[in-house]
């Protein structure tokens, strides 16, 4: 995202600019493989402007992924909360899904770097997932005999969305209406 340095920018529009710029960074080489002169070259301005904004790369990498995964489960948690039990189960499920179909390739990011540089991904985005489902199956009062299977089954249906993404939303919704049948199914045998 070559930046446009004939404009001048407002602070908030600046640091987005270097943010997205700087996700297309990490996304190409990573983060050990990104430096601040790469994402300063990325956004069009020079590494001193772009210290002006940040104190570190770390920073930048966290400001860059946490709207991103933070801040969508909880609009999503917002959204989902008049729904009934068994319906915000679906939502979240299918949000979810659109959410990583969509963001793939950050997601991917995420994941990796958690495993690789656990400094500067020490939130865990897998855990919060699964204690948010498994909050909202106990919620919808799906009494969950063996809970793990239940709970990796939801997490591997949900995660191989990073690998096929979809974006039609009927696919979806099937897909989710038979997840919750096959979860339920399995937990009334």
């Amino acid at each position: 995202m070559k930046g446009n340095t004939n404009k001048r920018m407002s602070r908030e529009e600046r640091i987005k600019q270097i943010l997205e710029s700087a996700l297309n960074i990490f996304i190409e080489k990573g983060y050990n493989g990104s430096t601040t002169m790469d994402i300063a070259k990325e956004a069009g301005i020079s590494e001193v402007t772009l210290f002006r904004y940040f104190d570190s790369k770390k920073q930048i990498f966290l400001d860059s992924i946490e709207p991103i995964l933070i801040s969508s489960l909880k609009q999503s948690l917002v959204a989902s909360k008049d729904l009934a039990t068994i319906e915000k189960l679906e939502y979240i499920l299918k949000d979810r899904i659109k959410f990583i179909s969509k963001h793939h390739k950050v997601i991917k990011l995420i994941l990796m770097e958690s495993q690789i540089n656990p400094e500067v991904a020490d939130f865990n985005f897998i855990n919060q997932i699964t204690l948010l489902l498994q909050d909202l199956m106990k919620e919808a009062g799906i009494d969950l005999k063996d809970e793990g299977i239940s709970l990796r089954l939801l997490m591997g249906s949900i995660l191989s969305f990073l690998y096929l993404p979809e974006v039609n939303d009927e696919e979806i919704n099937n897909y989710v209406e038979n997840l919750i049948n096959i979860i339920i199914k399995n937990n009334r045998l």
